[in-house]
């Protein structure tokens, strides 16, 4: 295929490349030596060197202290807990991520500097992504750097997972209600020039209860048992070179709860549903000051989706198959040109190929889609105080049919830091996003969809001393939203055209006392459906979350969490006029009570304490209250 030919020839050029980027001069070589750069991490972006260095654009970070607080089996419960970031539960029991009121299919998830998404869809399941050896989440939102390539529209996740410094052990285990069990064994070891990391979960329960009619009971085909195998090597060349190796794998079985009202109910469920990631790549010096990262990756997908006539599972009714999978490769890297400019580019390029069986015995149908993005940024040091960005990413679509599409993306903002402890921001990007191949070859599809684009204006200041406080304003005006309308001819069919805007107020604030530590996030935002004029769906106008840890006093800590959101709605059908739901405001309250001992933990968590009965998604009720018992042995800990 023409696709398969350009990615061959694609990674060709990248493998060449870090030929290259290894090939330096001995005085290259003991430049690269004498120079004392940052430790090398698995984000994409390269990280300047200029000191104290602030985004342009909001940037929320959940360390690995949150992580560890939480103890959650994946990243759905630990996302929440920043300002502007919403999850829902809904249909299909996915963990949907929203950005400022942007969905998943809108939002890029950097997973150790690669891309994660089901290429059908365009999106992301969080359940997917185990949260056990997460070392640390940024949510960035709004002007995002154009160095992560294309479909940024609503923001990216990036996630980097842990790296060992030392050698080390990690065993844990909990056990809930409905025979809820999760393993987790994580170890790793570094030496002179060679380091490897490695890491299995296993997550399996029967499901989880529910509120119904003032009732406690188990919600039907909620249960799911998944494993998740993750390992990198890395292979040091000198001081700030190296090739790191990866492998990740997830199998899962799980069943799609059925909607409790308004939808009609489907009984299915994932018999398999499988992803296997290999990751190859590394760090090289470019020139003598510069840096270059390059990742190539191969994604592969295999799903099995079976609907059923009755909960006794026994008369299938039909069963689809999807093998999909994905190979790209990564350019990113950074270079000082002069005193005061770091120039930093980013070259991306992702062929995805999608096969999917509707039924037993039908015939396959095949779609390709080739994503390839340019970008390129400079951040120029006018002084001490005052930063400016400026970049542009050109993003171009390749598709099977249907005319092929090109967006040029630009991003310029302003930093001012009068102090070392504060810092002021003002940006403005402009960003679109590729249709899905669902949009352009499913069963509503239309080839000649335009991509969806939007304006990102804000404004925003981080004061940092004893407290850290965060806050930012933001609006973004999005065109050409995709919807799903049906015609008279009684087919449905996906068009441009919707039009939407957001606005909103995000801060946050946290301290740490001696014994005490403390975060608060709170986001209000205004949505509209400029075609409608109503609310957009699923936001609600004011989220808040807080985070409390108390401790250790004698080997014991306390953490309590809590989650509120205001009411929101949601708009039902195939076409208008829609059935508008409203979705009430919902609280719920978390803790984790543990005692450590040397090298061992006992700990307690109770969730949603109050057995508050709410949705997220109309017909999809939340977990009632649930509790879990575990114990952590670490040895050697990690740092």
């Amino acid at each position: 295929m023409v696709q398969s030919k350009k990615s061959c020839f694609f990674l060709s050029f990248i493998l060449s490349m870090s030929i290259i980027g290894t090939a330096a001069s001995p005085a290259e070589k003991k430049n690269a030596t004498e120079q004392k750069q940052k430790p090398i991490i698995e984000e994409v972006v390269v990280t300047g060197k200029a000191p104290a260095q602030q985004p342009i654009s909001r940037v929320s970070r959940i360390p690995r202290a949150t992580i560890e607080a939480l103890t959650p089996a994946h990243m759905g419960e630990v996302i929440n807990f920043t300002t502007g970031v919403y999850a829902t539960d809904g249909n299909k029991n996915e963990s949907r991520l929203m950005i400022r009121g942007l969905a998943s299919s809108r939002i890029t998830l950097m997973l150790d500097g690669i891309p994660v998404y089901e290429p059908y869809f365009n999106s992301f399941d969080l359940k997917t992504i185990s949260a056990a050896n997460v070392d640390s989440v940024k949510v960035i939102k709004g002007a995002s750097s154009v160095l992560y390539g294309a479909n940024t529209l609503g923001g990216v996740l990036n996630v980097v997972t842990r790296r060992p410094d030392q050698p080390y052990l990690s065993l844990n285990s909990s056990f809930g209600d409905n025979q809820t069990l999760l393993l987790n064994a994580s170890g790793g070891a570094a030496f002179k020039r060679f380091a490897v990391q490695v890491d299995a979960v296993m997550d399996r329960s029967d499901g989880y209860d529910i509120r119904q009619d003032g009732e406690r009971v188990l919600r039907q085909n909620s249960d799911h048992e998944r494993v998740n195998l993750n390992g990198k090597a890395y292979f040091s060349l000198a001081e700030n070179s190296e090739i790191m190796a990866q492998v990740m794998f997830n199998q899962s079985e799980f069943g799609l709860p059925a909607a409790t009202e308004y939808l009609k109910a489907r009984i299915w469920r994932f018999t398999d549903w499988q992803r296997l990631q290999l990751n190859l790549g590394g760090t090289f010096p470019l020139l003598q000051r510069g840096v270059l990262k390059i990742r190539t990756y191969y994604v592969r997908h295999f799903n099995v989706l079976d609907q059923y006539g009755d909960y006794d599972f026994s008369q299938r009714q039909w069963e689809s198959t999807y093998k999909n999978h994905s190979l790209g490769a990564i350019v990113s890297g950074e270079y000082p040109l002069f005193e005061r400019h770091d120039l930093k580019f980013n070259l991306t390029y992702n062929d995805n190929i999608v096969r999917q069986q509707g039924d037993i015995g039908d015939p396959w149908e095949e779609y390709n889609r080739g994503v390839l993005s340019v970008g390129v940024e400079d951040h120029i040091r006018l002084n001490q105080k005052w930063t400016v960005v400026a970049g542009v990413s050109l993003d171009a679509l390749y598709k099977d049919s249907g005319e092929n599409e090109s967006r040029f993306n630009p991003i310029v903002g302003l930093r001012f830091m009068p102090r070392e402890w504060l810092a002021i921001h003002a940006a403005f990007a402009h960003k679109s996003r590729f249709p899905a191949m669902k949009s352009l070859y499913g069963s509503s599809g239309n080839p000649d969809l335009r991509s969806e684009y939007g304006n990102s204006l804000e404004a925003g200041i981080t004061f940092e001393r004893k407290w850290r406080i965060e806050a930012a304003v933001f609006l973004h005006r999005i065109q050409d939203m995709i919807q799903s309308y049906r015609g008279l001819d009684g087919y449905r069919t996906d068009m441009n055209v919707g039009r939407a805007e957001l606005a909103g107020i995000e801060a946050a604030v946290s301290r740490r006392f001696r014994k005490v530590e403390f975060s608060l996030n709170y986001t209000w935002m205004h949505s509209e459906d400029r075609d409608t004029g109503l609310p957009l769906d699923y936001i609600p106008a004011s989220q808040f979350n807080t985070l409390v840890t108390v401790g250790p006093f004698s080997g014991f800590s306390l953490t309590v969490w809590a989650l509120a959101a205001s009411s929101s709605q949601a708009s039902l059908g195939k076409a208008p006029p829609f059935q508008v739901i409203d979705i009430p405001g919902y609280a719920t309250v978390n803790l984790r009570l543990e005692k450590r001992f040397k090298g061992f933990m006992l700990y307690l968590i109770g969730e949603n304490l109050f057995d508050a009965d709410y949705f997220t998604e109309p017909g999809f009720p939340m977990r009632a209250r649930g509790v879990r018992f575990g114990a952590q042995v670490d040895l050697r800990k990690y740092k």
